[in-house]
């Protein structure tokens, strides 16, 4: 089957106010809710042509979907599909076309009690929230909310084995120092996981203050560092006053980060760097902007110099990049991101390359 999206019109009112008569009617029925008029005049007063988008199975309109923002949230709604193509995967498919795209809060919908359409919703994420004698309220978290979900429930695993300086590659703690040693001002590091980034900060004379999502983490950072400032915040709203530091290191902080959303926390670092401050991003490299199965959530891979771009346009200078190659103990190449924060809309550098040791 060929299956699109077109966006909806005024005139598609009427024949989804008769499809969406149809499809409910079995579960109206059952709840003892039908109304033959109010089945279709509440679409009517509802329809939203800007939002909708109909669904085209083989060149033939098939069904609806409409999306909108609420408070932060993605709403699903009105999603209906000709009985003739329920069960061959078409409604899967539309609903993964729509939470592919990009947004960063929860998605919420409604789904009449008893009805299997709720199977369908529950296989792409969406659990119970809350429901009444009629409607249950199903949410699909952000990815940020469950990205910070799966690294508490595996906190204590990776401070173990990952939370010390000694499980750090010596290039990288160089190439930390060196960029942290041509900063003037506090540090923040930023995604600072259990910590030991901003404890080796501090130990060698910065002035370093670490934030997380995760409490486990920040729990995890106060117990193992007493005296050195962690706090539970999001690189994608963060807390501080403009101008506050002098640098800000992300590193393997964005890695979770869908490619749309990645501009946010960029310019979350530039809102609060001083003019002229550091940044710099460690990530996993590849030949193209890619998600793979990292062992706690889905991350994403970025060529060099896409990311440089990404920063570039976020309010940055690049100065420098650097690519450190796979190896047997790292089996993922990496790459590293040193850049400036500038004052000048149009700004743009080109990168000087440099490639670290394998």
């Amino acid at each position: 089957m060929e299956i699109s999206l077109r966006p909806g019109t005024r005139d598609d009112v009427e024949w989804i106010a008769e499809l969406r008569a149809e499809v409910l009617r079995a579960d109206l029925v059952r709840l003892g809710r039908y109304d033959e008029v109010r089945v279709r005049e509440r679409l009517r007063r509802g329809f939203l042509p800007e939002h909708t988008r109909v669904i085209v199975v083989d060149g033939v309109d098939a069904g609806s979907i409409t999306t909108r923002i609420e408070d932060g949230d993605r709403w699903i709604e009105h999603l209906y599909l000709a009985p003739r193509l329920q069960g061959r995967g078409v409604g899967s498919r539309v609903l993964q076309t729509v939470l592919s795209e990009p947004h960063t809060g929860d998605t919420r919908l409604l789904v009449l009690r008893g009805s299997a359409a709720r199977r369908l919703y529950e296989r792409h994420g969406f659990v119970r929230d809350h429901e009444d004698d009629v409607d249950v309220a199903m949410v699909r978290r952000g990815a940020s909310e469950r990205v910070t979900a799966a690294y508490a429930r595996r906190a204590a695993e990776y401070a173990e084995h990952l939370g010390s300086m000694s499980s750090v590659h010596p290039s990288d703690q160089a190439l930390v120092t060196a960029w942290a040693s041509t900063v003037d001002g506090p540090l923040l590091d930023a995604g600072c996981g259990p910590g030991h980034w901003t404890a080796y900060l501090a130990a060698i004379g910065h002035e370093a203050r670490g934030v997380d999502r995760v409490p486990e983490f920040v729990e995890h950072a106060r117990r193992e560092h007493p005296g050195v400032p962690f706090a539970v915040a999001d690189v994608d709203a963060l807390p501080d006053e403009p101008e506050t530091f002098g640098g800000v290191l992300a590193w393997y902080s964005l890695i979770h980060h869908d490619p749309a959303a990645l501009r946010r926390p960029l310019e979350e670092f530039a809102r609060v760097l001083r003019p002229g401050g550091g940044l710099l991003v460690g990530f996993f490299t590849g030949s193209d902007v890619e998600p793979f199965d990292h062992a706690v959530a889905t991350a994403h891979r970025w060529p060099v110099e896409r990311l440089a771009t990404a920063v570039s346009e976020a309010g940055f200078d690049v100065v420098e990049t650097s690519v450190r190659a796979a190896s047997p103990a790292t089996p993922r190449p990496h790459g590293a991101i040193v850049a400036r924060r500038h004052d000048r809309a149009d700004a743009l550098t080109t990168p000087a390359r440099r490639r670290g040791p394998r």
